[in-house]
């Protein structure tokens, strides 16, 4: 039997300090599903119930567990189905990726959505290229194969329309619901060793199969009672029955809502203080500090500046059934919402309270509609009226909360807020005493080196094994080439990789070798296409010469011969003085003759003199020659060079000693990925999972209530100021 103290002090401190100090305020907690982790917090019922009975907190302690329904419900963008509504999908970082999943997720025993995505595996030094040419079907079935969440499962709308959780009609998800819970009790049934037919009862009934029966026969006897309703109304209905089933007897003091609820917004609810936060962003005195407070706060979280919404925005979503959500706008005199297509309200109006905001909507669409914070502003509007109760690890936004609030009071402006209670649960510890044992999912088993285990030696080395899984990541991590990889894997894998590391540095051996032999080739072609480069630059030297000399001693003579005989038939038709043709005299007749007779002896001088110097102008032209024909030939050699060293780098040998090493690459990374995989899936998971178990695990393993008890006794709360 449980007593304050068998609870761990510090929760029993936290407790009694909101109680004393806020007597009169509910704890809250709100979740998306009532089949996944929020339904724990019952832990804090038996806790509140201890202590009342005796005396260290006043009676009466309110709880209210609520229905997140006022998020669209999960879409993926892409998706071809379209015969049904709604459809069971997995989710991995292939076909997959886009996946978000809101308000239809379920874990079977030992799952979380773990997805190891392409950049994980970057940023662990994996090669994923290298890998996937290993994959039988590469990349594409890599991804859509081995970075999946296998024990989970979410729930995705296939219409076009989008719609919010609250919109969901039972009828209508009620088949894909039951094939996603079939799965999820059969997955986890094989998990407790027990036979996953739970739909029969059988004589030799398991208490696993028992307690997945019960939950099985809720959800069924009330889609058959209620086939009209809603998701949401399904979830408020199991939420009161599985804060009992764990606790093993009624809550009291327990309340259910939904966010639709909790956040409508109409002229009579308006003035709760869940919409006091809502009014420093429409009072025209504080809306400008407010937005700024917003914007510093989320800077760098990769959350929405308000401008990113368009002008005007507010860090609100109206929420319009049948229409769809969106975020609301005011700016100038005019009031919209961001939905598809976008609502304009009113223009030549000014809102500048919730009153006048909330008389604006119910005149357009009644009194059905809901005011939303987003992520940093929710917890500030609820935080007004309730305690918040939220897992260690849940919620990534509540330090930009605080950020924002903090920034806010430094300007002088008054917020009246709850603190929050964090609540450190240690699932994985409290099943030391259960008396429970599991077969365990593949990436467990590897990881545990055992098929098997019971829950006491679960508990006791599942944060060795978490340890474990960081230190084989870091080790392959920093392994940074194949070498040191394979190493590694023969460490990690055995002698195998031993072997196959031998076949690599073989192969490497063979290549080095390979490439020497090629390499002193290649320096050999080199070497001859310079000397033929050199010689060709010889040749072209030459003809220069060649073309020097001619012109300093052949060209000069032949010039000369060209002068005479242009001198001789300039002579050929005399004329007179008037530049008429004449005859000439004897005398100059004779005279002529004498001239042509000493011309034709200094053109036969010219002609001797050229012909003595020929011999020495061929010798260029064979000189030219010679040294092209001795480039043509050192071209040749080099080809003939290149041709061997081609031979070699293309030979038989060659071709095996590469495709040995490239396909040891390639396994090596195949084999890297599958570790960290698994590293990374194990210590993920496991973490994840003793912070935040699914509800419905507790009865399934512990139906004694043995395990629930113990996770009660060592849960750790604290308080966390907003």
């Amino acid at each position: 039997m449980l007593s304050s103290s068998s609870l761990h002090p510090e929760t029993v401190a936290a407790v009694r300090v909101l109680r004393e100090r806020y007597p009169d305020t509910p704890f809250l907690t709100l979740g998306q599903t009532v089949f996944w982790d929020e339904p724990v917090k019952a832990t804090l019922s038996r806790i509140f119930a201890i202590l009342e009975k005796e005396g260290a907190i006043a009676k009466g302690t309110q709880m209210v567990a609520g229905v997140h329904d006022t998020d669209y419900f999960a879409k993926l963008e892409g998706l071809t189905i379209r015969d049904t509504p709604f459809v069971v999908l997995r989710h991995n970082d292939g076909d997959t990726h886009g996946l978000w999943s809101a308000a239809g997720e379920v874990s079977a025993l030992f799952g979380s959505e773990v997805v190891p995505s392409r950049q994980d595996f970057t940023r662990q030094n994996v090669a994923l290229g290298k890998a996937a040419r290993a994959y039988f079907g590469g990349q594409e079935s890599l991804l859509n194969q081995e970075t999946e969440a296998p024990l989970w499962r979410a729930l995705v709308h296939t219409e076009d329309r989008p719609i919010i959780a609250a919109e969901v009609k039972l009828g209508e998800i009620a088949p894909a619901l039951r094939q996603q819970l079939r799965w999820a009790f059969r997955s986890s049934l094989e998990s407790t060793g027990c036979e996953p037919d739970f739909e029969i009862e059988h004589e030799d009934d398991c208490h696993a199969r028992a307690a997945v029966r019960s939950l099985w026969n809720w959800v069924n006897e009330f889609i058959e009672a209620r086939p009209e309703a809603l998701l949401t109304d399904l979830y408020r209905d199991l939420i009161p029955r599985m804060w009992a089933l764990l606790n093993s007897g009624p809550v009291n003091n327990l309340s259910t809502t939904a966010s639709l609820d909790l956040f409508r917004f109409a002229p009579e609810t308006c003035h709760l203080p869940r919409f006091h936060f809502l009014d420093l962003f429409l009072n025209p005195a504080t809306r400008d500090l407010a937005k700024r407070c917003y914007n510093d706060a989320v800077r760098g979280s990769g959350i929405y500046a308000l401008d990113q919404f368009g002008e005007g925005a507010l860090p609100f979503d109206v929420v319009i059934p049948g229409i769809g959500r969106g975020t609301l706008r005011v700016f100038g005199d005019s009031v919209s919402i961001e939905t598809e297509p976008e609502t304009q309200l009113c223009q030549h109006c000014h809102i500048e309270s919730v009153a006048q905001l909330a008389a604006l909507l119910k005149s357009k669409y009644g009194e059905d509609v809901a005011l939303v914070g987003k992520a940093v502003s929710l917890i500030s509007m609820l935080s007004a009226e309730f305690i918040f109760v939220f897992h260690e690890k849940a919620s990534a936004y509540t330090s930009r909360t605080q950020q924002m609030n903090d920034a806010i009071r430094a300007q002088g402006v008054e917020l009246q807020l709850h603190p929050m209670l964090r609540v450190k649960l240690s699932a994985w510890d409290a099943i030391e005493e259960v008396d429970a044992n599991f077969n365990l999912p593949p990436h467990l088993s590897k990881a545990f080196k055992t098929p098997s285990i019971s829950a006491r030696d679960l508990s006791h080395r599942w944060q060795e094994v978490v340890e474990q899984g960081d230190t084989t990541r870091a080790r392959l991590k920093a392994a940074n080439n194949s070498r040191e990889l394979m190493e590694e894997l023969a460490q990690l894998s055995g002698a195998q990789w031993r072997e196959r590391e031998q076949a690599y540095v073989g192969a490497l051996g063979a290549l080095q070798m390979i490439n020497e032999r090629a390499k002193v080739l290649s320096r050999e072609v080199e070497a001859i296409r310079n000397e033929a480069k050199a010689t060709t630059e010889s040749a072209t030297h030459l003809e220069r010469e060649k073309g020097d000399w001619f012109r300093a001693n052949i060209a000069p003579l032949r010039e000369q011969i060209f002068d005479i005989h242009e001198a001789a038939a300039s002579r050929l038709n005399p004329t007179d003085e008037n530049g008429k043709p004449r005859k000439l005299t004897k005398q100059e007749r004779a005279e002529q003759t004498e001239l042509e007779k000493s011309e034709a002896a200094q053109i036969e001088s010219l002609r001797q003199k050229i012909a003595q110097l020929e011999p020495q102008h061929h010798q260029f032209d064979a000189e030219v020659e010679a040294t092209l024909t001795k480039a043509r030939e050192l071209r040749s050699l080099a080809n003939e060079r290149l041709r061997a060293q081609r031979q070699i780098e293309q030979s038989a040998e060659t071709l095996t000693a590469r495709q040995t090493r490239d396909q040891l690459e390639e396994r090596a990374e195949l084999a890297r990925l599958y570790l960290m995989r698994d590293a990374m899936m194990a210590s993920d998971s496991l973490r994840y999972t003793n912070y935040r178990p699914t509800s419905w695990w507790f009865p399934l393993v512990s139906p004694e209530g043995k395990w629930f008890s113990a996770l009660a006794r060592t849960a750790k709360a604290r308080i966390e100021n907003l």
